[in-house]
């Protein structure tokens, strides 16, 4: 792997959004020297990278005023979120010069990551979607992959810094190309995990033991990156969040509305949807994505719910 680009001069950069991925994501800027201003909707989460050694900037307008760098990454939960923080009464986009760059971390569709550049074009703005691919765990580790799109010296300005929480940097192309790519990893991701679930689901239906299946499913052809990384939360059926029940379930909703868009069938990925909505419907949205396991295994005589979790979700 390449040492990552110099940061020289070391000017500061905004970051707005200190959720499961931003936090980290923060801390790994921080501690390869970046000077960083941040803002996070809730004033807890970002006193703590505050503590850390950011600035904490009490408005998403002041991130953009105190990006010295003119750089500024947004990671949010989807795009009203992206549009409060960037284009607010008090947003990013306001405190920015013309030639500065907004750099979108958050999993939006391709049609809105587009609408995002355009409305920051008439600024003067330039704008790079740049979705990750991996969960916490990856984030605090720095071994992310970033898919962007838009203009290439863009991406480049912004290259020193994605290298400082990711091991790959993929350019697909024009604004939206990012994007693109993320929902189509995600309708894998999301999707392996679904059928994982479902696979256990009915193993213990047939009287397998658990543990033993997915020792056996883990050294023959349906092993998958998904079914290792989940191994744990499946056999325990306790599901620390490193990526959002919720979260899941609204990218494959951007993933059947990219469908529609380019005339592509998501047939899977719809059936894929019911299975998180029913999950959601369960209580478990706040929980890992694994957790879909446990809305496919039997209810308990005369209830709708599915059978508690062992441990509660983080």
């Amino acid at each position: 792997m390449h040492a990552p680009s110099p940061l020289v001069p070391p000017l500061s950069v905004g970051l707005v959004g200190l959720g499961l991925m931003g936090a980290p994501i923060a801390r790994r800027l921080l501690a390869a020297g970046v000077p960083l201003v941040v803002y996070n909707r809730t004033a807890e989460r970002a006193r703590e990278i505050g503590e850390a050694g950011a600035a904490v900037a009490d408005r998403p307008i002041d991130v953009g005023r105190r990006a010295s760098a003119g750089i500024v990454f947004v990671m949010v939960t989807d795009h009203p979120a992206v549009r409060a923080v960037l284009f607010g009464r008090n947003g990013v986009a306001r405190g920015l010069s013309a030639g500065a760059l907004v750099v979108d971390l958050s999993t939006v569709s391709p049609a809105q990551s587009r609408a995002t550049a355009e409305r920051l074009a008439k600024r003067g703005i330039h704008f790079v979607d740049a979705p990750v691919g991996g969960s916490t765990d990856l984030a605090e580790e720095g071994r992310l992959t970033v898919f962007a799109g838009g203009e290439a010296a863009d991406l480049e300005r912004a290259r020193p810094y994605l290298e400082r929480f990711s091991v790959r940097i993929e350019h697909l192309g024009g604004v939206g190309g990012g994007s693109s790519m993320k929902l189509v990893n995600n309708l894998l991701t999301i999707g392996h995990v679904a059928l994982a679930a479902e696979a256990l689901a009915l193993a213990e239906g047939l009287g397998l033991d658990r543990q033993r299946t997915i020792d056996l499913l883990s050294t023959g052809g349906g092993r998958s990156t998904m079914l290792d990384r989940k191994a744990d939360m499946f056999r325990k059926r306790s599901y620390p969040a490193h990526f959002r029940l919720r979260l899941a379930d609204k990218d494959v909703r951007l993933v059947e509305a990219a469908g529609r868009d380019v005339g592509r069938s998501t047939r899977l990925g719809r059936e894929i949807r019911r299975l998180y909505d029913a999950a959601i419907a369960a209580g478990l949205g706040d929980a890992d994505f694994a957790a879909v396991f446990d809305t496919l295994l039997p209810r308990p005589s005369g209830t709708g719910a599915p059978p508690p979790p062992v441990a509660p979700a983080a």
